[in-house]
């Protein structure tokens, strides 16, 4: 779903399983499908209650005080919150400026060129902080293997427009 909708909204793709044994549209892999089941069997078996016993450990603390729990509840919601939605700008940010600096044949690209123009032309202010805060070197460790979708419907890696800068991790030869 989040795959669909980064797709959708964005012109991009945050991972592609396209090469991988009975994939679905690049979104969906038989064998990570199976790791992620392992993963989450693992987490409920095993670190969920953990979690409980943290869990009922802070409760015994408060002692029926639950008010200090609703509003941790609360500042993690809203934190989690405003985390997806800076991620989502900042991405839309960040491949609108690769796409329109390096000339990328995607759909509606005259939009993407008027957003561009309007941020990083008409509004330098706005620009510096954008630089600052999710400039490429930022984006490319932040979401080293998101793809930007050609009109033609090919991927391109994002972080090959920035091919100086490194991600955090080391990527094994096959």
């Amino acid at each position: 779903m989040i795959s669909f909708l980064g797709e959708k909204m964005l012109n991009t793709r945050w991972w592609d399983y396209s090469d991988k044994f009975l994939n679905i549209n690049g979104r969906v892999s038989f064998i990570y499908c199976v790791f992620w089941g392992i993963l989450g069997a693992y987490l409920l078996k095993i670190v969920n209650p953990k979690i409980d016993e943290i869990l009922d450990w802070l409760k015994l603390k408060v002692k029926g005080n639950t008010i200090i729990l609703k509003v941790l509840d609360i500042a993690m919601i809203i934190f989690l919150f405003l985390d997806f939605t800076i991620t989502g700008i900042a991405s839309d940010f960040y491949f609108n400026r690769i796409t329109v600096e390096n000339d990328l044949p995607v759909a509606n690209k005259e939009k993407a060129i008027e957003k561009y123009n309007f941020i990083y032309k008409e509004h330098e202010e706005l620009a510096n902080i954008i630089y600052k805060f999710w400039g490429n070197e930022v984006m490319v460790k932040v979401l080293p293997n998101a793809t930007i979708m050609l009109e033609n419907g090919d991927l391109v890696l994002a972080k090959n427009y920035s091919p100086d800068i490194k991600p955090y991790y080391y990527k094994f030869k096959k």
